[in-house]
């Protein structure tokens, strides 16, 4: 009798733990962030499980006042981006909210010396697909991003890398994969092999999700002149189909704006 109980303790005791036991995305992980930068000092608390929350403050400690615009708010922005794509997680009970870029000298805000602006907000493991529809995040490197706009035009910002593997099958193309079926097309390859032709050096550029669709790019740098050479892909995020191709030429000095 005292076996049976035992052995029945046993069995209760396995099943208990195994009703605590993590999501598959695995143990909950927490990192930390500090920074510090024009008197200004970010610290954060993120904590990544079925979502990534992140506690974030920023502290005013140049012994100085600080100007910033804040018709909008306070300008202390906080997003998770794909390393390799203009793709943001989107936050949980995200909404959108309406505010007009019109300076306003009314507007202006103070922040003291020692003034403390904390940040709580809750990202999903889901991006935007279109205007209606979120679909999962594809698994990968991922850079969280803080920053802060003051009224002069400083900025600080800083950001940290983050790997989010997913549970899900992915339900659109990778980037690379998108690269790889633009680069399938008969007219993508002709411009490749144009440019390689003349000994180019050609690079891609991050990916953009919107839409419904991967806008994939690459561009072909001039040697003998202040030009680049860029080609812009389309394509369906899911299918890979070809939406439309556009060719433009920039100079250096632009492309490194867009690449901001």
């Amino acid at each position: 009798m005292k076996q049976f109980v035992l052995i029945l303790f046993l069995i209760l005791t396995v099943t208990g733990c195994g009703s605590n036991m993590q999501s598959a995305y695995g143990d909950l992980e927490t990192l930390t962030h500090d920074f510090n930068q024009n008197g200004l000092a970010i610290k954060a608390n993120i904590k990544v499980g079925k979502t990534i929350k992140v506690n974030a403050s920023i502290t005013n400690n140049s012994g100085e006042t600080i100007i910033y615009n804040g018709r909008c708010g306070i300008p202390f922005s906080i997003s998770v981006k794909k390393e390799d794509a203009h793709s943001h997680l989107i936050t949980r009970d995200e909404k959108e909210v309406g505010c007009d870029d019109i300076f306003d000298p009314n507007d202006l805000r103070e922040m003291e010396p020692n003034e403390t602006f904390e940040k709580e907000i809750i990202f999903k493991r889901e991006v935007s697909l279109t205007s209606r529809r979120t679909v999962s995040a594809l698994s990968g490197m991922y850079e969280v991003s803080f920053s802060f706009q003051m009224h002069d035009n400083e900025k600080v910002f800083s950001s940290l890398p983050l790997e989010l593997m997913m549970d899900k099958e992915p339900e659109i193309m990778t980037v690379n994969q998108a690269k790889e079926f633009a680069k399938e097309s008969i007219e993508v390859m002709k411009w490749f092999d144009e440019h390689e032709k003349e000994d180019m050096s050609i690079e891609s550029e991050d990916a953009i999700l919107s839409d419904g669709m991967w806008t994939v790019m690459f561009h072909a740098v001039h040697i003998d002149k202040d030009g680049v050479d860029r080609i812009i892909i389309n394509m369906d995020a899911k299918s890979g189909d070809i939406k439309g191709i556009h060719y433009e030429e920039v100079s250096k000095e632009v492309l490194e704006m867009l690449d901001k």
